[in-house]
């Protein structure tokens, strides 16, 4: 018996020795092909209006063809994650045989999709790889654009419940592109660069990114700012903030919808806000079991729009959550609640954003 443990500790030791050089391996590996990642090879030559759903003017798909002849929904989400292919329409597309099996950070499996083994149309520009998210199928990694395949919870659940959902397109769908989001028109367009000497316009302004030692982007979330009340706030720009109504919520909004487009804001500017401005409009737990505040008017990008609606989040959401990702804590969100009075134009290469009414 004495034996059999000390071959199982030996077995174990060994096993145990071996998983962690691999995993410091795979983290060579991944270092030194960040250093190697090139743009995608993309024509950006001239402006495409892209096939386009507008849900309430507030936000917005992307109409793809498949592979299989199917006409699917991408939903467009600045302030997201990770472009992702949702479960669900796996399996109504009947498309498990693309199902690929990967590692991510040498420990982490996961599922993901080749782009090219979804979407058919060469117009739809194949989301880039993050560096800070190489996949590996052992020790080579995956190249081509994928779309990571996520576990089914919660969340997913209940943002798959509130809209139509099959493709969730996410920061590293619009990084390094520049794009027009003309939400008076209901209009979508790629290809649409701004020129550093329109910086010092009135309408536009820098915006910022979270960047490593060489000043090159690693994330994908744009940081700008709005004027509420004379205050300057910073803030994510967040074409997809999404208010989950409560049915309170639906009561108080007079609809039957699940959801509808939002902007968020921190609970302490929010009890601010309510404090100096017991006028203002504000409806308790109608975003889910947060309160909503509605502000009349908003500046953005010297534009005055109004009225738009902001749920609270907690303080924490930005400066412990979304500082992972940005190059500064910003106090929330601007979304389609305050965005669909404009035609919004972003370039990442430059780093600039333009808004006009």
């Amino acid at each position: 018996m004495k034996k059999f443990f000390k071959i199982l500790s030996l077995s174990v030791g060994v096993c145990l020795l071996l998983f962690i050089g691999f995993f410091f391996l795979v983290k060579e590996l991944d270092a030194k092909d960040i250093k190697g990642f090139t743009k995608t090879n993309y024509d950006e030559s001239k402006p495409v209006l892209l096939p386009s759903s507008f849900i309430n003017g507030e936000r917005f798909y992307i109409k793809l063809s498949t592979t299989k002849g199917d006409t699917i929904l991408g939903y467009c989400d600045t302030g997201g994650g990770i472009s992702m292919m949702i479960p669900y329409a796996i399996d109504k597309l009947n498309l498990q045989p693309n199902v690929n099996r990967a590692i991510f950070m040498g420990v982490m499996p996961v599922k993901y999709m080749l782009f090219s083994d979804v979407v058919s149309d060469n117009k739809i520009p194949p989301p880039i790889q993050l560096r800070s998210r190489i996949i590996r199928r052992l020790f080579k990694r995956v190249s081509e654009p994928w779309l990571l395949i996520p576990p089914i919870d919660e969340d997913l659940k209940m943002m798959s419940q509130s809209m139509p959902l099959d493709i969730f397109f996410g920061q590293n769908f619009f990084m390094e592109k520049s794009w027009t989001i003309d939400y008076i028109h209901r209009q979508v367009w790629i290809n649409t660069p701004i020129n550093a000497s329109e910086q010092d316009k009135p309408n536009v302004q820098k915006v910022g990114f979270k960047k490593n030692a060489d000043k090159v982007s690693v994330y994908g979330h744009p940081s700008m700012t709005i004027e509420v009340d004379g205050e300057k706030i910073d803030v994510l720009f967040d074409t997809g903030a999404t208010i989950v109504l409560s049915e309170k919520g639906k009561k108080d909004f007079n609809t039957t919808e699940k959801s509808i487009g939002g902007s968020f804001i921190a609970t302490s500017i929010f009890d601010k806000w309510r404090k100096d401005h017991p006028d203002w409009k504000y409806y308790q737990k109608a975003d889910y079991n947060a309160d909503i505040i509605e502000v009349p008017k908003v500046k953005i990008g010297g534009n005055e729009v109004g009225p738009v609606l902001f749920a609270k989040r907690p303080d924490e959401n930005w400066s412990k959550g979304m500082i992972q990702t940005m190059d500064k804590v910003v106090k929330g969100a601007i979304g389609g609640s305050g965005l669909k009075y404009l035609k919004v134009t972003i370039d990442y290469n430059s780093e600039l954003i333009k808004f006009e009414k």
